[in-house]
């Protein structure tokens, strides 16, 4: 339960058009081919909700990558909602920015709201820091959880009123769970940009492979993302760029296939967001990606008394050393270390198994339904399963 990587085997199509493509040796062009930059535009702007067209497109190794060019490309201060992704933070110590942290806990199921993010700004400017971007996450690593068209407006808002650029990082948009996402952008396209890529939704991560929406408002900034690629990764690999094409083309073949594993994903998910009911462990159900974040507070004492457990550091130790379950602490994703929360990934099972078995599932949505679901986990995901079995003897005791 430590380590994240969606398991499902390359789509055919793909692993057809990668070797099709091998032989094409040719430097691309630093913002990536533009045939693939086209299609990439279009699909992102359709599936995330994004009304205007006026982005230019910027080709990456990975959304990591492309994330941390802007970081570099625009001055000022971050604005930080913690917990979130582990590497924003160490982006920030190598472009030598400030952070404004905005700590958010469970009882807002870790989301950000537009009159806390006011308040955080403009009492950063107050004390003298200069915050001009925000990174949003969603659905979101670590917690599982998205934003409402609402609230997506809400902070649109309070970003335009202050001039903060919105860095969108919806690698996890076709993860989401019911099949619904919308991005920032729709609401504030002049002051956002996008990246995502492949990693989450095909499983794509080693292809190493992001996508970057830059308005055309910010075209400035383009230029200089532009300039850091040229001297630094020079382009994505060409055979890459060209073999997954298809993937922004809404390939007959490719979109049932991602609607299957995010049910999947789906599903196995809600075993383990059980799994923390049956231990009383209060979590919002997750809505997207393969992740959830529970605080286990209400076993202090007894982890104290019974394996000096003070801080999320010591609980994942202790899990992993006792249960030989692994997780990872809060601290690491920026939290309060003292809170006794950890990371928990549901994506340790193997992703060609879990299709054989996806019809086990089944369609319907009746009354046993989580009896099947129940079953398809435990047959096609038994390592998830004995990881749950093993919190809760942890937890609680019971066998």
């Amino acid at each position: 339960m430590g380590f994240g990587e969606s398991p499902f085997p390359v789509h055919s199509t793909i692993r057809t058009a990668i070797a099709n493509y091998s032989h094409k040796n040719q430097y691309m062009p630093a913002a990536g081919m533009g045939e693939l930059r086209r299609a990439a535009r279009d699909y992102i702007l359709k599936k995330h909700h994004i009304g205007s067209d006026a982005f230019h497109v910027m080709v990456g190794p990975g959304s990591k990558e492309l994330i941390f060019d802007v970081q570099l490309a625009v001055e000022g201060d971050l604005l930080f909602p913690a917990p979130s992704w582990v590497s924003y933070i160490p982006q920030t110590l190598i472009t030598r920015d400030e952070v404004v942290r905005i700590p958010l806990g469970p009882e807002v199921a870790y989301k950000l709201s537009a009159s806390v993010l006011d308040e955080h700004i403009r009492a950063s400017r107050r004390n003298g820091k200069h915050p001009t971007k925000l990174i949003l996450n969603y659905p979101n690593n670590p917690t599982g959880m998205t934003y409402s068209a609402a609230e997506l407006a809400e902070i649109a808002h309070v970003c335009r009123t202050h001039s903060i650029l919105v860095i969108s990082d919806e690698i996890y948009a076709q993860v989401a769970f019911r099949r619904y996402h919308r991005s920032i952008a729709h609401y504030y396209p002049e002051g956002t940009i996008v990246t995502t890529g492949l990693s989450k939704h095909l499983s794509l991560g080693g292809f190493r492979l992001g996508i970057a929406l830059v308005p055309h408002a910010l075209g400035d900034v383009f230029q200089v993302l532009r300039s850091i690629a040229s001297e630094t990764f020079s382009a994505v690999s060409t055979p890459i760029q060209y073999g997954v094409l298809a993937a922004f083309q809404e390939h007959g073949e490719i979109e049932p296939y991602i609607a299957q594993c995010t049910e999947i994903h789906d599903v196995v998910t809600r075993y383990v967001w059980r799994t923390l009911q049956h231990m009383h462990v209060d979590y919002a159900k997750p809505q997207g990606g393969f992740y959830m974040y529970p605080d286990f507070g209400r076993y202090r004492r007894e982890l104290h008394e019974r394996a000096a457990v003070n801080n999320s550091d010591d609980l994942a130790r202790d899990l992993l050393d006792d249960r030989e379950v692994a997780t990872l602490p809060g601290s690491a994703f920026g939290d309060d270390p003292e809170a006794l929360r950890l990371r928990l990934s549901t994506v340790d099972f193997d992703g060609l198994t879990a299709l054989s078995h996806y019809n086990d599932i089944g369609s319907d949505n009746g009354a046993d339904r989580r009896t099947r679901e129940n079953r398809f986990v435990e047959a096609a995901c038994p390592r998830v399963a004995e990881g749950c079995r093993r919190l809760v003897q942890y937890f609680t005791g019971e066998e």
